[in-house]
């Protein structure tokens, strides 16, 4: 039989997974703000960072334009910024199923599925992250047991090329009204 973890390691070893995702969730905020200081704009950064971490990386892509950004730092600010979240989420998504019986329980369906259509399906994320947000896809990735390599690859397709869409159309419709 395998060796079960006591109370005690269970919780040190989330706090480590936390400690971990947070210690990568300063980084993209902190790579999000040297981008923003790179450019003099401090105060219109942490504007942007804000949007992108409350309302995800396309609406704050949108929002670059009139702070003042040109659209590839918009762009690499948002997306950044909308990064900071996910790694917390991931650990807080284990916890969540270790802790609760029920959730271990309705997973195991998606399992199922995810045996079966969890190679291929994962890339469904790619145009729904746009539309439903990384935070979302993200849920959906791990309460289907997708491969997270997979949907953190999906997530971020999905993620970049919308968000610099968004900020190179908002540049180009801001410039047909000069």
């Amino acid at each position: 039989m395998g060796r079960q973890m006591g109370p005690t390691a269970v919780r040190s070893a989330f706090v480590r997974g936390l400690m971990y995702g947070v210690a990568v969730a300063f980084v993209f905020f902190a790579a999000a703000l040297g981008v923003g200081i790179s450019q003099g704009k401090v105060v219109p950064t942490l504007s942007l960072i804000g949007t992108s971490i409350v309302l995800e990386a396309q609406p704050a892509a949108a929002a670059s334009i009139p702070l003042g950004f040109q659209p590839f730092t918009g762009a690499v600010i948002s997306i950044l910024a909308n990064l900071i979240s996910l790694p917390i989420m991931m650990f807080a998504f284990g916890e969540i199923v270790h802790r609760w019986k029920w959730a271990r329980k309705r997973l195991q369906k998606a399992e199922r599925l995810s045996q079966k259509y969890g190679r291929y399906g994962v890339w469904i994320l790619i145009p729904l992250c746009p539309i439903l947000g990384a935070y979302v896809c993200m849920a959906i990735g791990y309460l289907l047991r997708w491969n997270t390599a997979l949907v953190v690859t999906s997530i971020l397709i999905g993620m970049i090329s919308s968000t610099f869409i968004i900020a190179y159309g908002g540049w180009a419709i801001v410039g047909l009204f000069r």
